[in-house]
């Protein structure tokens, strides 16, 4: 290898070991909680003691008749190690607040307690309830345990049977405390001592506050100082976004009564998507429109369609795409890591797929650098749901793609580009396809004319409208033919001889109709007539 090669090579890995270690850094980074000049971050809630800045630290003030007063942070952390150093007047309680929370209105607790027996606890508005980390005297042996402040009102976990940790909190100086919360497990520290371990999983995310503990009508005032708070968090406590919820498919969906899917979609039945596919799209938007759905319909034109004369029928899945931003990205890919998700955020939504499933998504028209699948993926994709695709975005490999048999897609266009400068925002949400609106759940009824997205709830209804108007024009265009009757006579209100004339053929063609029996019988019965 020759000096120039090796150099090449050395300089590679220095840079991807210096990739590596700033990744580190930026994931073990300690982030401080207090600037040591201003309470800029923190709010006070429950109580009315004060708190004020002094030397760097946050000093807190009992004030008489306050209940327990907590100044808090204004995000909430999940897992996270939390440090501080604290300093207590012998006489007073403390403590800090973990995962803990704030009552926007009056709260009602239903729980065990310690004996067995069935309890209750009611609180007021404003009132912080959560995880308490114990700030007490040298002589009570208590610091580093757990309390659950408010809400069950009881030690979790307690110190007392651990001597060295009781004995680790000392009067009269700076103490260090260490927090670290991971899934459901709390565990604490204090002057490097270890103290508690308690796995608890009421709430794995909250806020963190410093406790000012009510003193009644004591004499007063006391103080509790903290300083050096300081937090290592990988969400950096900003709430992980939400990539796909149930609730979203629930709140799209509330006409729908059937069976759901796991993810919270409807299934419309196997049987509706078959015969949705000799639904015509002008019949199933008339249908859809007049029911008050008027943003259900997008025309084919601008529309590359892979094979214009096969239907696309299908359970809708949606994917939302948007311009990449790197902050709001990283936390999705975070959020994904975290869901067990694998690889690139554009193959997560067709690992959700089912069979009878189409893939619609919105990825803001963009074909050059906005392909959202090559052929592998579309295997993929048709491996899972038996179907096909719709983009408002672009394709590649598209010869590969069309040597998938059975697979069909509507996109804006085909490039051999890669997806770039896109990120993937949210799975099973509203989104625009074109002009119209494609909710997750919907049916999509796709043809060379335009799409349809209906509505779970009026899937059947399209079905059973859509073929009493193709039977009624199969009859109607054969006796013109036949000569049977005048354009006049088919076109307008039918007389009492055509309709009987109408069942005579439904019960002599039954079946050979490109309809379902059981369907022309329903349609046979004059209790259940729509025609």
């Amino acid at each position: 290898m020759s000096h120039r090669r090796v150099l090449c090579f050395v300089s590679l890995l220095l840079v991807l070991s210096g990739m590596s270690l700033a990744g580190q850094r930026r994931e073990d980074a300690w982030i401080p909680l207090f600037d040591g000049e201003s309470l800029n971050g923190w709010t006070v809630h429950s109580g009315f003691a004060s708190y004020r800045v002094e030397d760097s630290a946050i000093v807190g003030t009992t004030v008489k008749g306050s209940p327990n007063s907590f100044l808090c942070t204004d995000r909430e952390y999940g897992d996270f190690v939390l440090e501080f150093e604290v300093l207590l007047d012998p006489r007073l309680n403390s403590g800090v607040q973990i995962r803990s929370h704030i009552a926007e209105a009056e709260k009602v607790f239903v729980f065990t307690g310690r004996d067995g027996a069935a309890r209750k606890r009611v609180i007021p508005p404003d009132r912080v309830y959560g995880y308490q980390v114990e700030i007490a005297t040298e002589k009570s042996g208590s610091s580093g345990s757990i309390y659950d402040e408010a809400r069950r009102a009881f030690m979790l976990a307690e110190t007392k049977s651990n001597p060295a940790a009781s004995k680790a909190f000392k009067d009269g100086q700076w103490n260090k405390f260490r927090i670290e919360c991971e899934a459901d497990r709390v565990r604490t520290w204090i002057n490097d001592v270890p103290c508690v371990d308690l796995r608890d999983g009421m709430s794995c995310r909250g806020v963190i506050g410093l406790q000012v503990h009510g003193i009644g009508k004591q004499a007063g005032p006391y103080e509790v100082r903290w300083r050096n708070i300081r937090i290592q968090a990988a969400d950096e406590g900003i709430e992980p976004p939400t990539i796909s919820s149930r609730a979203h498919a629930l709140q799209c969906t509330p006409g729908w009564t059937g069976a759901r899917m796991e993810d919270g979609r409807p299934y419309v039945p196997d049987d509706i998507l078959k015969r949705m596919r000799n639904v015509s799209v002008t019949q199933a938007w008339s249908i859809v429109k007049g029911a008050g759905y008027p943003n259900c319909y997008e025309t084919a034109v601008g529309w590359m369609i892979m094979y214009p004369h096969e239907a696309i029928v299908g359970r809708v899945l949606t994917a939302q795409y948007m311009p990449s931003h790197p902050d709001y990205n990283r936390l999705i890919m975070r959020q994904g890591k975290a869901e067990g998700r694998i690889g690139s955020s554009n193959s997560w939504p067709i690992d959700m797929l089912k069979k009878g499933d189409v893939y619609v998504a919105d990825c803001f028209g963009k074909v050059p650098d906005g392909t959202l699948i090559g052929d592998n993926l579309g295997n993929a994709i048709y491996a899972n749901s038996g179907n096909g695709v719709i983009f408002d975005a672009g394709v590649r490999d598209l010869e590969g793609l069309e040597e998938i048999k059975g697979f069909n897609a509507w996109c804006r266009g085909a490039d051999p580009s890669f997806l770039r400068e896109v990120m993937l925002t949210a799975i099973n949400v509203p989104i625009r396809v074109g002009k119209a609106l494609a909710c997750p759940g919907d049916v999509v009824l796709a043809k060379r004319e335009g799409i349809v997205f209906i509505p779970a709830h009026l899937a059947e209804k399209v079905v059973v409208e859509s073929e009493a108007i193709m039977l009624k024009d199969m009859f109607g265009h054969q006796r013109l033919r036949e000569g049977e009757y005048t354009p006049g006579q088919i076109d307008g209100r039918w007389s009492p001889e055509i309709q009987s004339d109408f069942r005579s053929w439904l019960k002599q063609n039954i079946d050979k109709l490109p309809v379902p029996r059981d369907a022309i019988e329903q349609m046979l019965n004059s209790k259940t007539r729509n025609w």
